[in-house]
Parts: structure tokens; C-alpha cells; sequence
């Protein structure tokens, strides 16, 4: 029996895990890369001793029971050391107001009683609602398929209450006026998500299920695609793919930037969608159902900008995320903002050198903003430059003396992104909903006139980085079965 090749465009998370599972499975599997390093989005960089951490915040399926665990044993991200910090972030204000939202749930009840005494008939049902969902990882049902459901059915009604109200509007039935601006940013400054999204993840954290891989995401990274090189696929850096080949109403391979032609059995594209689609593909292969999740840009890069500091600073006891709340909006790039959300990484002290850290600040960002500064190589320069050191003076009355104690500064912008992983601006549906149980489930995506082929990713519908990594084997899975299917 010959063995069946398989070419993945891209070394992200989904794109490894792609390739791990077709060796496992008994394929050829080769991976193309346009950057040097694996990971895509899940990644980093150093500059100056420090490391400058680019995704994770909360990585899912830490706790050995946990059937997002078994897959990262399986794909060779785990056993691997998992730090838990004590919050999952801190809100400051200026006037000395502090609200530390604990992971362990009986702290942070006797914290929030103790703040907001008045608001105790809202605390209580979202403490409850805490609880409960400790038993219940959604993300997990991306591992966990059928039988994960199935475990989930009691807490349908719950979900469905907790899924239907945003941060936002819970906040509002809260009648201490810091509460209620505190509580809707909690969960990485995203005020409209509904609470259910915030139960899931700050539940898990209190059952140390989700946490932050010592080393960060490249070390991650790094792991898997050890994994997949161990088991005898190859990676190819620096490799760009410019077309998905074709022939009748199956894929035959792939042409490379420099013109070279590489036959494949069968394609899995961890490009972006609209890359995948619109410049691999050509829209002759796109249905018009197709064509119209992916239709609409999106000009707002949320998290688009990563603003990264190494300092001449200890933050071992610094909490691991603040919302620092501003007295006045102050100016950041070509956002207005009243409230910054910043990481700071003293946990992991393999990022920093001793007695130092790194501090993080991610802001959204429109992409036309920076696509028109980079026509003139000065004005972006100096436009990232300006924004460090308002930055800095920003938050020197939080961090005193933090202005002579940066040693090390880096802005990624939108383009910083394009450039080292492809992707660019976001693209959503014309009607612009998401396809809740697509995500949940990381159901690969596949084309009715195509055969041979997925493409996967957060594009895609995958759920953050155990939604990608599903996305990739169930691609995978697919492919295998549908070769079985069709020699009987």
C-alpha cells in the first residue's frame, strides 16, 4: 500500500497538530513554513535577555484529568511544568480602589462580600454559577466530542442563562459604582462576551485545569513540533506557498514561491481562511455560502498591538494581570482609552533575567492606521517609539521610577503580525454571527467541491489554541477514515 502524503501550509498550533496526528496515523506529512520558527500566533520573541510572551494568557487542559491534556500528551506538550498565579487579574483605580478577582473561589468570595457588601444579591448567584462550572470545561468538548456533551446536558440551562447576558450588562445590576465599572473587564478588557465565556475560564483556573506553560508559548510550541519532527515529518522554514494545485475536484498539491511544484494526496491549509480561500484557492472553488462567512473586513485588530517592556524591576509580587482605570482618557496609537490592561510576568521567572520582568501591554488597534504610517518607514518607526514612551509616563504613577528602569522596549503591530505569520486584517460573515458550536466542537472546514482537503485555525472557527490544535487532528482524522472508506 502506498503511503499517503499529506502537505500543511503552516506551523501553527493546528498546523503541528495536523502534522503529528498524520504521522501517527501512518502519512507522509510535511509542513510549510514562511517563518523561521513553528508556533504562528502562539509565540515569542527576546530582545536584550527578556522574553516577549505573544499569546498565551490561559492555556486549557492543564489538569491530567482533562481530556485537552490527553491530546497535548499525545501532540508532546505535556507533562511539562504549569505555573497558576493566585488572580486572573487585579483592578486598580487611582483613588487607591482595588479588586482582586481570586482563582480560588472561596478567597475571592470572602474578597467581593467584604468590597461590596451592598451587592451581595448579585455576588451570590455568580459565585454559585462558579462553582458550578468547575465540573464543566467547554473547551474541552473540542477533545471530548460526543461524550463530552453528554456530560455537559445538566448544565444546559445554566449555560444557556449565563450565555444569553454580557459582562456589561451583569455589571449593571450592581449598585457600587466601582463594581460595576470593575466587572465587565475582568476577562481581558472584553466587556460584551457573554458571562458564561468569564465562568468557564476563571472556573477552570480555580481547579488549576487552565494555566500558563513555564517558558511561554514558543517552549510550547517547540514541544509539538519536536513531537512531529521525532515521529519523522519535516518541517520546511522559510517556505512560502503561493497556490493549492488542483486537478478535476481533487487537490494534487502545492506550488512553492519559487515555482516549485509539490504533489500531495491530500492538503490541510493552516493559513488564514481568507488567504486559504481567496489567493491559495481562487474564488472559483469558494461557495457562495463559503464566500460569505469570509466577506466582510474587519478594520479593528482586537489585541492588535503588543507593547512589551523589560525592566530593571522585581514583579514577584505584583498580581500576574491589572486593569489599571484611568483618571483622564489618555491617547495610545489612534485609540482613546480609559483603562489599560497590562501583564505583568514576574510568575515565570525564566522570562526575565533575575531580579527583573517583563511587562506587557495589548491595546486594539485599526489596521488602516498602521498600513498608512508604513508608506513612510519614519513616520511608523517613530510612531511605535512614541507610544513607548507615552506608554511609560502612562503608567509611572502605578510602576513609580519605571521610566528609568526600561531596558528593553518592543511594539508588534498589526503589520509586525502580517509579516512573521500571514496574518492580517479579520474577515466575518455578512451577517456577522459566530458559529458557537462549530468552535466548541472545532469542526475542520472543508469545501462541497474540493475533495482532499480542510483548512483549519482561529480563522476558521477554532477555539483559541486547544480549538486550533482539535481543528488540525480532526482534519486529519477525516482524511485517514475517508482513504479507508474509499479502498472498500
Amino acid at each position: 500500500m502506498t503511503q499517503k502524503t499529506i502537505a500543511i501550509i503552516g506551523a501553527g498550533i493546528g498546523g503541528l497538530a495536523a502534522g503529528v496526528t498524520a504521522q501517527q496515523l501512518g502519512m507522509n506529512a510535511h509542513i510549510f513554513e514562511m517563518h523561521t520558527l513553528p508556533g504562528g500566533m502562539c509565540t515569542a520573541w527576546t530582545r536584550q535577555g527578556y522574553t516577549f510572551d505573544g499569546s498565551i494568557h490561559h492555556l486549557a487542559g492543564c489538569h491530567p484529568e482533562s481530556p485537552l491534556y490527553r491530546m497535548w500528551e499525545d501532540l508532546g506538550a505535556m507533562p511539562r511544568k504549569v505555573l497558576f498565579p493566585e488572580d486572573l487579574t487585579q483592578v486598580e483605580s487611582s483613588d487607591g480602589k482595588v479588586f482582586t478577582v481570586y482563582t480560588d473561589l472561596l478567597r475571592l468570595e470572602e474578597h467581593m462580600m467584604s468590597l461590596f457588601p451592598e451587592d451581595q444579591r448579585g455576588i451570590a448567584p455568580y459565585l454559585r454559577a462558579l462553582r458550578a462550572m468547575q465540573r464543566h470545561d467547554l473547551l474541552a468538548l473540542s477533545a471530548a466530542g460526543l461524550t463530552g456533551l453528554f456530560s455537559v446536558l445538566p448544565a444546559v440551562p445554566r449555560i444557556a442563562r449565563w450565555g444569553r447576558v454580557t459582562m456589561k450588562q451583569y455589571a449593571e445590576g450592581f449598585r457600587d459604582p466601582f463594581l460595576r465599572r470593575a466587572f465587565p473587564i475582568i476577562q481581558y478588557d472584553w466587556p460584551d462576551i457573554p458571562v458564561l465565556l468569564h465562568l468557564n475560564l476563571l472556573s477552570q483556573c480555580s481547579v488549576q485545569n487552565y494555566g500558563f506553560p513555564e517558558g511561554g508559548s514558543l517552549a510550547f510550541s517547540r514541544s509539538i513540533a519536536k513531537r512531529f519532527t521525532d515521529l519523522g515529518g519535516t518541517i520546511h522554514y522559510g517556505t512560502t506557498v503561493k497556490k493549492i494545485l488542483t486537478k478535476g475536484r481533487r487537490v494534487a498539491g502545492i506550488r512553492l514561491a519559487d515555482g516549485e511544484d509539490v504533489p500531495a494526496d491530500a492538503v490541510v491549509s493552516n493559513a488564514s481562511a481568507h488567504t486559504t480561500l481567496f489567493e491559495l484557492l481562487g474564488e472559483t472553488w469558494v461557495d457562495p455560502k463559503t464566500k460569505a462567512k469570509h466577506a466582510v473586513p474587519v478594520d479593528t485588530m482586537t489585541m492588535g498591538i503588543h507593547v512589551s517592556l523589560g525592566v530593571d524591576r522585581d514583579l514577584s509580587e505584583e498580581p500576574h494581570a491589572l486593569m489599571w482605570l484611568l483618571d483622564e482618557p489618555v491617547q495610545l496609537a489612534d485609540q482613546t482609552v480609559e483603562r489599560i490592561p497590562i501583564e505583568l510576568y514576574g510568575f515565570d521567572s525564566t522570562l526575565a533575567p533575575a531580579g527583573k520582568g517583563v511587562i506587557k501591554v495589548l491595546l486594539n488597534t485599526s489596521y488602516a492606521y498602521w498600513t498608512d504610517l508604513a508608506t513612510d518607514t519614519s513616520r511608523y518607526r517613530e510612531a511605535k517609539e512614541q507610544l513607548v514612551e507615552k506608554l511609560v509616563r502612562t503608567l509611572e504613577p502605578r510602576f513609580p521610577g519605571l521610566s528609568s528602569q526600561v531596558e528593553a522596549g518592543d511594539v508588534a503591530t498589526p503589520l509586525t503580525t502580517e509579516r512573521f505569520t500571514g496574518n492580517g486584517p479579520t474577515y466575518t460573515s455578512e451577517s456577522g454571527k459566530l458559529e458557537t458550536m462549530s468552535m466548541m466542537f472545532s469542526t475542520p472546514k472543508r469545501l462541497p467541491s474540493l475533495d482532499d482537503f480542510f483548512y483549519i485555525g482561529q480563522s476558521a472557527g477554532g477555539g483559541g489554541i486547544p480549538g486550533c490544535a482539535s481543528m488540525g487532528r480532526n482534519a486529519v482524522k477525516k482524511l485517514a477514515k475517508e482513504a479507508v472508506g474509499n479502498r472498500q
